[in-house]
């Protein structure tokens, strides 16, 4: 997973796709406890009747917290839709075990008509996997890296059957978990930018111009990463010369734009650059030492303009 994941504009895409989305899953399972005792809901949800999620872990169940919901009640004509601060309240992180399936428990007066999965770092926010669950038995079937991690389940209830497919309508639910895989936790990035054609070459005026460190010559970028930024290293090479600028990240960032600001300080060293083309590598350096290098997402060469 170590790496640049590229999103693009996709991002968006996915995100809408999963927040219309609910619950599903084993329906009447006996509980000893009534749920309303095991889940803290923010006092505008409506308990009941919206279905309610659990994870079946090994140390037991892990109840959801609400997240968002958009639900058409019988007496309404329109469907009532609430959305809160995402994570805001998960505050443990059981350990998923391995390669093991984890089965998703869903308490409802009927199963779903479809399901969802969206997997998030806990640090950063960066999307890992999206995954549609089955509904009659739904699991959740994850393969991680170490790190900590956020799971929103989102599902949906058609609620106009006889339409058509595409005027189907569907009352929908979302709820959150943390999950934990142990071990070393690699720094990875996830990178949006806009998509502006044209010469999207690097000519640079001097070495103080700012597309120094840009994706290209047109578009902005924008990465974020599961462990804070602290510096930006910047090189550029040719056979006969070599430069270098390190840019100091204070405090230390999970997100990280470039071109960077121009006033962020920055230290140099290397000899002075002919005009040319060179080598360019971009480094961003986390405050454990591991290394992420944006060798996919930005321009491998720049020039140095002539006088």
């Amino acid at each position: 997973m170590a790496g640049t994941l590229k999103i693009f504009l996709m991002t968006t895409v996915l995100t809408a796709l999963a927040i219309a989305c609910g619950t599903g899953g084993p329906v009447g399972r006996e509980d000893p406890a009534p749920v309303s005792s095991r889940v803290v809901y923010p006092a505008s949800w409506p308990v009941p009747p919206l279905p309610v999620m659990a994870l079946e872990h090994p140390s037991g169940l892990v109840w959801g917290l609400p997240s968002s919901y958009c639900w058409k009640f019988e007496e309404a004509d329109e469907p009532a839709c609430e959305e809160y601060s995402l994570w805001s309240g998960i505050d443990a992180y059981p350990e998923a075990i391995g390669d093991k399936q984890i089965h998703v428990r869903v308490d409802s007066e009927t199963r779903p008509d479809k399901m969802f999965a969206q997997v998030y770092t806990r640090h950063g926010n960066i999307m890992v996997d999206f995954l549609q669950l089955g509904t009659e038995y739904p699991v959740l079937d994850l393969e991680l890296d170490p790190d900590d991690y956020h799971v929103r389940l989102i599902g949906q209830w058609q609620y106009n059957k006889t339409a058509d497919y595409l005027d189907r309508k569907y009352n929908k639910v979302a709820y959150e978990f943390g999950l934990s895989v142990p071990g070393e936790v690699a720094l990875i990035a996830e990178c949006a930018y806009t998509l502006i054609g044209g010469n999207v070459d690097i000519v640079l005026k001097s070495l103080d111009d700012r597309l120094r460190t840009a994706k290209d010559s047109v578009n902005s970028t924008g990465c974020k990463f599961n462990k804070p930024i602290v510096r930006i290293s910047l090189t550029l090479a040719s056979e006969d010369a070599t430069y270098t600028e390190t840019f100091r990240i204070d405090p230390p960032l999970l997100g990280v734009g470039f071109p960077l600001p121009d006033d962020l300080v920055s230290e140099n060293s290397g000899e002075t650059l002919t005009p040319g083309e060179y080598s360019r590598g971009i480094v961003a350096t986390a405050e454990d030492g591991d290394e992420w290098e944006a060798s996919d997402s930005f321009l491998k060469t720049v020039t140095i303009a002539g006088p």
